[in-house]
């Protein structure tokens, strides 16, 4: 500082130096570049602002979805999210378990007995810092943020703290994106908040899944280790945290190298924090896997648990508000039912497979064991299996109590091995039993048909074959149905509608109808697109049997969720009329004639106690499928035998072991049961037919809905003519003016016949259609006004144009009228003088007629030739003879004829005369031969005899 004040001078008596000018040049420069650059980052930072508030605009919605997730997550959760599900249960009438379905067999464990050393061990792999952070490390978040830099915004490391997993295996979904990760970080705080370390990481073990169906750490210590989760040794617990973090590509099963390598990770992670001593890694990383696989109980699914989860998942799909279909217009309407109901059944079923579930039935094991066990007796002898090892003859049942109208059994094939349902699973041909409930069932509703009614058996060239290719004429219904009479059913189906008989099958809710079947009429004698399954068959003859009441009830008591808790306490079953109560009565009467008239094809199957039942048989073409549904007022039981893959079984007929089934059964669980039989309606008599004569059941009202029924077909034909004649009203185009004469013409029409609809709905709808259509065609009629104008204005002068003419060859067919008249009035004229045959008195006369009459053909064509022809006559006339001469020649002719017959028959005499000489003579020559020798007239022929004498 010395030196500086020593040498500086005064500014006022020491120029200024060249070199402080180039100072003070630079700093003006400088301060030129500062200032720009001043202005370049204050204008930067504006435009990042801008750039910050236009990206903070674009994310703020879904930064605000983030938080209402994330807020909405938070307010409903409670412990017991953070617990897995436990297995699926299913239970008989009496309360015993009958079925499980493996879930992962799911066992929540608390904090203190889970061995530290996977606590640790999932310390130092994920989450080092799990004991200090407040649920998200920021560290790991900021490295996730290089990361997603670095690969240009591809999600490649997560950063997630083991409370956001919890909050991922919990809550979200597995999928990484950016809003699952705000998500996280915006929940994660919270639930530290709300639980502790302790409870975060216990929550955390229970709920990671380890492969091979194991949910939670104590499911898989068992089966990997055969041990408690409490028990792990820090190798052991080394595999398991490898797993949870891919449980596929860890796995110690199918990928032991690459589950033993993560092992070794995970250990080193521990050695690094601490929890391992050098000693202790090298001893444990020198461990092999031993991997147990201790299997614990696996599914137990059988024939009633089947059913059972079937028939939960549908009452699901129903809470839901899936609305149930069975019958179909057409092909897409069927199909997109199908979808449809094919992904909610998935959902609803994977969804009880999932676990959580108890599943309270009606299903009795008793009678399920009896069942069974008549089905695998009665089949025993045929042992051929299927190259799957089940046997090849199959039998299925399902029983129904008619009382409660639930399924009390149910059996999909023979032995307890073979878990496939056919029972409600399969569909197959019902034969014959279908008839009641699609043919006669219906028909006795119409009024039209009873049990006295004479249809016409016979043969159609058209139509099917009776069994045995007997055809028996007119027979009563009663007689047709007993005997099962294929044309017979045909006949009545065709007669009452296929469509309106399968909608009855229909209201029994009668699964894999098809949209084909509703143009089938060989449906009447069971020959339906996919069949039908034996469950919905018990539940038709059931229908019978509570006097045509459907009940939907299936096997469903009560269904309880560990979550959710009793999802059936508002379940009602839905009860409805299908059949009249006196239809149902009348063909119950004449089914019992399956079990016990002579030509029943039943006969033979009546119960034991003489228990009153009735039944029908069914057995398809060539034997395939056959079967025997029957029931009492007590229970219906419905059996099916036949093979898997249908083929002939010659010999086999419904009554021969589905029938045999059906009567064992049907008597054992009948024991000690008083016989009941149904009591006649009010509105059934026994009567004598007007028609016929023959004294059955009939119907007071069968008249009354005779009409009614002949109205509604006349209905339905008017509704199909109108849908018909409406879709071609849409299809129209408007080309020419014909087309509009056309479409009002048509108009009108159709309004006149649609008001004659009864059906309100049917009628506004097909009136709306038709002015929806009519409006777009008005527009279109007033733009051609004019032309519609110039064209009716040239159908006149053509409509003149043609009267005219008509009127010209009116006239001149009159003229042709009158010439002719004339024409055959001079020609008899003429005709009565050119065929005198002599001179008569009157020829004078008719003479002077024709020539009276000549003028009147003057002026036709042949008036020259008429003329002639006349002058002709006339002088004919002069040539013929008098009167006297002719009658003397007719006379002469008479003489000459008689006398020509007179020499004829002199001839014919003298002929005679001869043949009878020569008769004479030869007669002669007869008497006089050898008396041995016999001829034309011998009158004594000679007799031989044998030698003795017989």
């Amino acid at each position: 500082m010395k030196n500086n004040s020593t040498n500086q001078a005064p500014r006022s008596e020491q120029p200024p130096k060249k070199l402080s000018r180039i100072p003070a040049g630079i700093l003006g420069i400088l301060g030129w570049l500062v200032n720009g650059i001043f202005q370049i980052v204050a204008g930067v930072m504006i435009v990042g602002a801008l750039v910050a508030l236009l990206i903070y605009a674009k994310v703020r919605p879904e930064l605000d979805h983030c938080r209402s997730v994330a807020y909405d997550k938070l307010a409903q959760m409670q412990r017991s999210d953070f617990s897995m599900l436990s297995d699926t249960e299913v239970y008989d009438k009496d309360g015993q378990q009958i079925g499980l379905i493996n879930a992962g067999h799911y066992e929540y464990v608390p904090i203190n007995q889970i061995s530290m050393n996977i606590q640790n061990a999932y310390i130092a792999q994920e989450d080092r810092r799990f004991k200090s952070h407040s649920g998200v490390d920021w560290i790991a978040t900021f490295r996730a943020g290089l990361s997603l830099v670095k690969n240009k915004g591809e999600i490649k490391q997560g950063g997630s703290t083991i409370t956001q997993q919890v909050v991922k295996n919990t809550y979200l979904t597995q999928e990484r994106s950016f809003t699952r990760k705000i998500v996280e970080i915006l929940l994660a705080p919270e639930i530290e908040k709300k639980y502790s370390k302790a409870d975060i990481m216990e929550f955390y073990c229970n709920t990671n899944f380890y492969g091979h169906h194991c949910y939670g750490v104590q499911a898989a210590s068992r089966y990997y280790f055969g041990k408690t989760a409490a028990d792990l040794q820090p190798y052991e617990a080394a595999v398991l945290v490898g797993i949870s973090n891919s449980p596929s590509a860890y796995d110690p099963v199918k990928h032991p190298e690459e589950s033993l390598k993560k092992r070794n990770d995970v250990l080193l992670s521990m050695l690094e924090v601490g929890d391992l001593t050098q000693e202790q890694y090298d001893s444990y990383t020198a461990q092999p896997l031993n991997i147990v696989q201790e299997e614990s109980e696996g599914t137990d699914e059988n024939y009633q648990s089947s059913y059972a989860i079937h028939c939960a998942a549908l009452y699901l799909m129903s809470l839901d508000g899936f609305q149930f279909r069975y019958t179909f217009s057409d092909k897409d309407d069927y199909k997109a039912y199908m979808d449809a109901y094919q992904s909610a059944y998935n959902d609803k079923n994977d969804e009880i497979r999932s676990g959580g579930y108890r599943i309270y039935t009606s299903l009795d094991s008793q009678i399920q064991s009896e069942l069974q066990i008549e089905i695998d007796r009665t089949l025993a002898s045929y042992t051929e299996l299927q190259d799957n090892g089940k046997f090849a003859l199959q039998g299925a049942g399902v029983i129904v109590d008619n009382q409660t109208n639930y399924v009390v059994a149910i059996v999909g094939g023979r032995g307890t091995e073979d878990i496939y349902n056919r029972a409600y699973l399969s569909a197959r041909q019902p034969g014959s039993t279908i008839k009641p409930l699609l043919d006669y069932g219906p028909a006795f509703d119409t009024g039209e048909y009873y049990p006295a009614r004479i249809v016409n058996d016979h043969k159609w060239a058209d139509g099917p074959s009776n069994s045995g290719g007997n055809y028996f004429g007119n027979v009563t219904v009663r007689e047709a149905l007993n005997r099962s009479l294929n044309t017979v059913a045909w006949q009545i189906l065709c007669d009452i509608g296929v469509e309106y008989g399968l909608n009855y099958l229909g209201e029994m809710e009668f699964q894999k109808l098809s949209y084909i079947d509703k143009s089938a009429p060989s449906i009447s004698i069971g020959g339906f697109t996919n069949g039908v399954r034996v469950v919905d068959m018990a539940k038709g003859y059931s229908t019978l049997a509570n006097n045509g009441v459907y009940n939907d009830r299936t096997c469903i008591v009560k269904i309880e969720h560990e979550q959710k808790g009793e999802l059936t306490k508002d379940m009602k079953d839905h009860a409805n009329r299908v059949y009249q109560e006196d239809s149902a009565f009348m063909l119950t009467d004449i089914l019992k004639g399956t079990l016990t008239e002579s030509y029943g094809t039943g006969r033979g199957l009546a119960l034991a106690n003489d228990m009153p039942a009735a039944g029908k048989t069914g057995t398809t073409n060539s034997s395939k499928d056959t079967w025997f549904c029957g029931y009492t007022r007590y229970y219906t039981t419905a059996v099916w035998v036949g093979y898997d893959t249908p083929r002939a079984m010659p010999g086999i007929y419904g009554s021969t072991y589905a029938g045999k089934i059906w009567k064992n059964v049907m008597d054992q669980i009948h024991t000690g049961k008083e016989p009941l039989d149904w009591e006649m309606p009010t509105t059934v008599v026994m009567q004598a037919d007007k028609k016929t004569g023959i004294t059955d059941y009939m119907s007071t009202t069968a008249d009354l809905r005779a009409e009614q029924s002949l109205h509604d077909k006349e209905q339905q034909k008017l509704l199909e003519e109108l849908q018909t004649s409406v879709s071609a009203f849409e299809d129209k185009t408007i080309e020419t003016v014909e087309d509009t004469y056309w479409v009002k013409n048509q108009y009108t029409s159709l309004l006149a016949k649609i008001n004659q609809l009864d059906e309100g709905e049917d009628r506004a709808d097909l009136l709306d259609r038709v002015e929806t259509k009519y409006d777009t065609f008005t527009p279109i009629i007033a733009d051609m006004k004019d032309t519609i104008d110039r064209y009716e204005q040239q159908k006149a002068r053509e409509k003149a144009d043609a009267q005219k003419k008509a009127e010209e060859d009116a006239v001149k067919k009159r003229k042709e009228l009158e010439a002719e008249t004339r024409r055959q009035d001079f020609l008899t004229a003429l005709e009565d003088v050119e065929n005198l045959e002599y001179q008569a008195p009157n020829a004078s006369s008719l003479i002077q007629t024709a020539i009276n009459k000549l003028p009147e053909v003057q002026d036709l064509d042949k008036a020259k030739e008429y003329s002639d022809r006349l002058n002709a006559a006339i002088a004919r006339v002069s040539t013929l003879p008098t009167a006297a001469q002719w009658q003397n020649m007719q006379a002469q002719k008479e003489r000459e004829e008689a006398a020509k017959q007179a020499q004829d028959q002199q001839q014919i005499g003298g002929e005679q005369t001869k043949l009878e000489q020569s008769l004479r003579q030869e007669s002669r020559k007869w008497n006089t031969n050898n008396a041995q020798t016999t001829g034309p007239g011998a009158t004594n022929p000679v007799v031989t005899t044998d030698p003795d004498g017989n």
